[in-house]
């Protein structure tokens, strides 16, 4: 910038020298000209988004709600991006969908049998009088999220739906040679007492208001967490026994956690497409209250 701006100068003082006598209006006009010369050769805008987010919340006709697939299929192209939830959870949330329309179903692992439909049948109540049974195409936008999407409907046949995709277990899942790429976050787990509590381990997306977590037994000294769309990510432990005090990744951890590690900050983790981020060991207990996220409604 500091050598258009020279530039500008020298071109400025040559046309002056040039000009000579001429009326001061028309080196205005050659001053004006060349600012226009100048603004036409900016770079362009940086391109838009062109991807969007599907969310909802999850069901199960049962007490309690076992791990699902739950996956979003592009009507257009066939291919298929999906998340996995943990038991219980009740929330998902699937990222970096490009935009189009999708149909959404849950499986309910591990072997997909039962299957739950985003359908007119799940929106009109799931009551008896309800005899739309068709899947509804949900709308995919650049830069939003479409909440409210449920894949509720799981009283219908499961073989009219298509089966679940692939093997969760595989970290990629495709369709026509194009995979849709997953990542993981593992680490070691801790606690600052004699046993190590059940926790919820979280991993928040740095660049919007996205989580996936996984739940822990207690004196459970491992954690790893799957399906990751790539992208940053903070990461936080919550005691399922006293969630107000959670332990994050942060900057004291390689630090050592001593007296002296005063920089409480959470650590960005890059999760990469196939493969798993190792070391991450969300163990500091010692930060002020508050200085990491309040644990979310599992």
């Amino acid at each position: 910038m500091k050598r258009k701006i020279l530039f500008l100068f020298v071109v400025l003082a040559m046309l002056l020298s040039a000009c000579g006598g001429q009326p001061a209006q028309d080196i205005d006009a050659i001053v004006q000209a060349t600012f226009q010369a100048l603004t036409a050769q900016a770079p362009a805008a940086t391109p838009v988004a062109q991807t969007g987010s599907i969310s909802g919340e999850l069901s199960y006709p049962s007490e309690g709600i076992p791990p699902l697939l739950v996956v979003a299929f592009n009507t257009t192209t066939g291919h298929y991006y999906w998340v996995q939830t943990a038991q219980n959870q009740s929330t998902y949330q699937i990222d970096n969908l490009p935009v189009g329309k999708y149909t959404v179903f849950a499986y309910a692992l591990p072997d997909g049998k039962l299957v739950g439909a985003y359908d007119q049948f799940y929106v009109c109540g799931l009551h008896q009088g309800c005899n739309d049974l068709s899947l509804i195409e949900v709308d995919v936008v650049a830069g939003a999220i479409t909440p409210n999407i449920n894949p509720g409907d799981w009283y219908g046949d499961p073989t009219q739906w298509p089966p679940m995709p692939n093997d969760p277990s595989i970290p990629n899942l495709g369709v026509g040679g194009e995979s849709v790429g997953t990542g993981g976050i593992a680490g070691q787990l801790s606690y600052p007492s004699s046993f190590i509590p059940a926790m919820m381990v979280v991993a928040f997306d740095v660049n919007s208001q996205s989580y996936q977590y996984v739940l822990t037994n207690e004196n459970s000294s491992t954690y790893q967490i799957d399906g990751l769309a790539p992208g940053t990510y903070f990461v936080v432990a919550y005691p399922s026994d006293n969630s107000s005090y959670p332990g994050g990744y942060s900057q004291a951890v390689p630090c050592g956690l001593l007296a002296t590690c005063t920089d409480h900050n959470l650590i960005p983790v890059e999760v990469k497409s196939g493969e798993v981020a190792q070391g991450i060991n969300p163990g500091d207990f010692y930060a002020p209250p508050g200085t990491f996220p309040a644990a979310p409604a599992p």
